[in-house]
């Protein structure tokens, strides 16, 4: 797993790759309900740790129990090195070595000298907002594996239904329901007249979520543009995932929609989810050189590991794939078991300039 963006910059190189990613989506959770200042003192406290341990990765659940220990920190945000830290010390009365000099000597004092014991007697840190230190232990509010796993939904979409009245104020244009996927006319119905309406025309759909996301701006648009008129596609296209989840098949879809061009229709997809089990996913190999000694490794040959260090494995899987007529995808290799590209199953234009499979 690679964290690709966070909002907390500093924060990706303290996780460890490993984590386990339920307890990532609690610390997200946990991290999104803090104020500007508990984000702060929770960057003090992630400093600390680093200054310790030489910006070694951070235990997950050390890191939610930070977001439960802020109010044991303090912050000076007019200290940002060891001067101004001395400075605010001296000036604010936190050094009793000083309350009895006149204030005309504070002129000569080393206030980075000043700054640089406190800060190591209290082993507090700078970071970019100022000078944090922690006066208590961090809280075991958390420990490990409490994080308790989202349970997977109960639909292959979610479909958000309103009326369209929304410039006649005797209709509450408030009114809102979700509807689950598939689902039947009679749950469809009582769908409808939650929202104040009596048929699909008068209704608006906007698709939430799908178990393919990458068909959720589609089925919006199709259900948008045809008022209502599309819902029977949508409904049987969502059977056809639900099978396609109990047969383990979804991945599979999900890759043979990559290798299709942008602009397939819902009948499209419809069709393609029908011919999943004419193709197969290599999960394991995302490269073309992970390809190439994917293949090599189903024969015997020797000094395998000599021969893996010196070949061009790039090329040549990349050679392999061109000869088999299989794709590379974000989920794997794709390849078909019939001899029918992706393409040539909706009779589209081939995307791989012509090539025919082998």
């Amino acid at each position: 797993m690679e964290i690709l963006n966070c909002e907390l910059e500093y924060l990706p190189q303290f996780i460890s790759n490993d984590v386990n990613l339920y307890e990532l989506n609690h610390l997200a959770n946990r991290l999104s309900a803090l104020s500007q200042w508990e984000l702060d003192c929770f960057e003090g406290m992630v400093m600390m740790d680093a200054v310790q341990t030489k910006y070694a990765p951070v235990e997950v659940d050390r890191l939610i129990n930070m977001t439960y220990s802020t109010e044991y920190c303090q912050i000076a945000y007019e200290a940002h090195d060891d001067a101004s830290l001395g400075k605010f010390y001296a000036s604010n009365g936190f050094v009793e070595e000083l309350d009895t000099l006149s204030e005309r000597i504070f002129h000569w004092l080393d206030y980075a000298k000043i700054g640089k014991e406190m800060r190591e007697g209290e082993e507090g840190v700078f970071t970019p907002q100022g000078y944090v230190v922690r006066n208590g232990e961090i809280l075991q509010k958390y420990h490990r594996d409490d994080a308790i796993p989202m349970k997977k939904p109960d639909y292959t979409v979610l479909l958000r239904i309103t009326n369209v009245y929304f410039n006649e104020p005797e209709h509450d244009k408030n009114l809102v329901t979700f509807l689950k996927l598939p689902a039947d006319d009679v749950t469809l119905f009582e769908a409808v007249e939650a929202v104040g309406v009596v048929s699909l025309e008068e209704c608006c759909f906007a698709a939430e979520d799908c178990i393919v996301p990458s068909l959720i701006e589609k089925i919006s648009d199709a259900l948008y543009k045809t008022d209502g008129d599309c819902y029977g596609l949508v409904n049987e296209l969502t059977q056809q995932f639900k099978h396609m989840k109990d047969k383990g098949n979804i991945l599979t879809y999900k890759a043979m929609l990559k290798v299709t061009s942008g602009d397939i229709t819902l009948e499209d997809a419809l069709d393609l989810s029908c011919q999943t089990e004419s193709f197969s996913v290599i999960r394991e190999v995302s490269t073309s050189a992970e390809y190439a000694r994917s293949m090599l490794s189903k024969y015997c040959i020797e000094c395998e590991k000599d021969l893996f260090a010196s070949a061009d494995l790039y090329h040549y899987g990349k050679k392999l794939m061109e000869e088999k007529g299989v794709s590379l995808t974000e989920y794997g290799v794709l390849s078909s078991l019939t001899g029918q590209t992706v393409e040539q199953c909706l009779n589209l234009p081939s995307q791989n300039h012509g090539m025919e499979m082998k």
